[in-house]
């Protein structure tokens, strides 16, 4: 991608954000928001395909942790907690965003904590807003 390309494609990128962001703030369906506002419902589409995507590409990859390491991720738009128990329970990290909380224990393996993630990855890679 050329310069231009890359300014066009940033330009483009902003303008859609604060169009998504505006119809995330009034509470309209897409459908809904698009016809209103004389918006093409199969660009606005795209063009949330396409964020997401930046914003997935922007979360790092995850690592597996050592025993003597902790490790972060940062995560958009989610609420993230951690438990420290008071007493010799195993340790565990909740994950919550609105209704939904993940749980993951000393217990869980890696293969079920990997196969979670992708899923969760794909619902916020085509959830409707």
């Amino acid at each position: 991608m050329t310069q231009i390309q890359q300014i066009k494609h940033r330009q483009s990128m902003d303008y859609w954000k604060q169009v998504i962001l505006a119809q995330q703030k009034s509470g309209l369906k897409a459908r809904e928001y698009c016809r209103q506002q004389d918006i093409n419902y199969n660009a606005f589409y795209y063009w949330l395909r396409k964020i997401r995507e930046e914003i997935v590409e922007d979360i790092p990859q995850l690592q597996v942790e050592t025993e003597d390491e902790t490790q972060f991720a940062v995560l958009p738009a989610t609420t993230v907690t951690a438990s420290v128990p008071a007493r010799e329970e195993p340790a565990s990290l909740k994950l919550s965003y609105g209704p939904v909380v993940l749980e993951v224990t000393e217990q869980t393996s890696q293969a079920l904590l990997m196969q979670t993630l992708g899923c969760v990855k794909d619902v916020f890679m085509h959830a409707d807003p």
